[in-house]
């Protein structure tokens, strides 16, 4: 008996030595810390996460999609690591706000509607976000792409951080990826570091098989995948493990779009429509004036 002790003890510190190795040498995406910081903590989040549980579940999520929800390792290593992130449940509750826009604008394009996650793994649904390359937006459009797809910028007005704008141009991005590449894993680490970096390392790699890919990708974009599937389990499973979200009382789609005759302001109209929400809904706006012919989400 003291033999067979021996033995599990030994192996369950051979997993836990793997496991924290393979932490250690994975990349995972940076937010900013002041916007996190800004969503609060859970401190009753449930982290545990047994393998055969973790297993199941993934069974579950690759049958009822589109995509290919892969468990391994490294997918395992990811879930764990968002789960450590106390902010998350603002995140699902936030949601609930902008999810609707993008199953739209997935379902127009014909897309999977899990591609929604990615927005989440971009930005955390921080509309005016921005990363060290330049990537601006809830979906992290490049300049160099945005303009490709239409996405303009001025003194008042930067559709960067235009909801819709940012979202559609995204969507169409991502179609024009996966026509080219013909796999959602591809065209999800394309999205991040360009088409012409993962032909690269398909040839490299001699397959189109992601896993085999993926070593020979930027380091930043092998952390893509794992995270989309990391966010997509969370998603799925936040009520299993004591996450509590705040939801919001609307979502995009209970806004009136309205278009500007003459040139205003935010403050100007808030008279006639909430000022907070006014504020929150169009962060296109980069300051207070709002020009001419512009279009304006309001409640």
């Amino acid at each position: 008996m003291r033999t067979i002790l021996k033995i599990s003890a030994i192996s369950i510190i051979g997993i836990l030595s793997a496991n924290s190795s393979l932490n250690a040498q994975e990349t995972y995406i940076k937010y900013n810390q002041k916007y996190i910081e800004s969503l609060g903590e859970d401190s009753n989040i449930d982290e545990t996460l047994h393998l055969d549980t973790y297993k199941n579940r993934f069974a579950f999520l690759n049958q009822n999609t589109y995509l290919n929800i892969d468990y391994n390792d490294i997918t395992y290593t990811y879930v764990k690591k968002y789960l450590s992130y106390r902010w998350y449940g603002k995140i699902i509750g936030l949601s609930t706000y902008y999810f609707p826009l993008f199953e739209s604008k997935l379902n127009q394009y014909g897309m999977p509607l899990e591609l929604k996650y990615l927005a989440v793994v971009e930005s955390a649904l921080n509309p005016r976000a921005g990363s060290w390359a330049g990537a601006k937006g809830l979906w992290q459009f490049m300049p160099a792409t945005g303009a490709e797809f239409g996405i303009k910028q001025n003194d008042y007005v930067n559709i960067f951080y235009d909801p819709v704008g940012n979202t559609d141009s995204a969507v169409r991005y991502l179609r024009q990826l996966y026509l080219n590449l013909g796999d959602w894993n591809l065209a999800i680490s394309a999205y991040n570091c360009g088409e012409g970096n993962v032909r690269k390392a398909i040839k490299k790699a001699g397959t189109k098989n992601y896993w085999k890919v993926r070593p020979f990708l930027p380091k930043e974009t092998q952390a893509y995948v794992p995270s989309f599937i990391a966010v997509n389990y969370l998603f799925n499973f936040y009520k299993e493990h004591n996450i509590r979200p705040q939801y919001f009382k609307f979502n995009f789609h209970d806004l009136k779009i309205i278009k500007t005759n003459e040139t205003t302001t935010l403050e100007a109209l808030g008279k006639q429509f909430n000022y907070e929400i006014l504020k929150f809904a169009n962060p296109q706006f980069i300051t207070n004036v709002v020009p001419k012919g512009s279009i304006v989400y309001a409640r």
